[in-house]
């Protein structure tokens, strides 16, 4: 009897990593940056994938439902991630490429 218990804690501890595991996340629309949420979905990061660009991700947070954050990676090095602060569940995400004297080139935002 005590091996099932046992068994059914283990089965519901991967469950629930599984369910932590569902974090948002978002490519710009040309695969150059990817923002994502971790820790509970209560931080972002933003990563680069191409050399020499800059990227943001804005997002909202539960904490403040009517304004979105920006995160900002203007380092311009190929594989550089940049986190924010953490704070209250981030409920939507969308990444875009910095785009000089025009609109920036963004994803759709995509709600948790």
């Amino acid at each position: 009897m005590k091996k099932m218990v046992v068994g059914l804690v283990v089965a519901g501890t991967a469950m629930m990593g599984a369910t932590s595991a569902s974090a948002l996340d978002a490519w710009s629309p040309s695969g150059k940056a990817y923002s994502y949420t971790r820790s509970n979905d209560d931080q972002v990061g933003l990563k680069l994938h191409k050399l020499g660009i800059k990227a943001h991700a804005d997002y909202y947070r539960t904490t403040d439902p009517s304004e979105y954050y920006t995160l900002w990676n203007k380092t311009g090095v190929l594989g550089d991630t940049q986190y924010s602060g953490h704070g209250g569940r981030v409920t939507s995400l969308r990444t875009c490429n910095w785009v000089p004297d025009n609109d920036d080139d963004c994803s759709k935002f995509y709600r948790g």
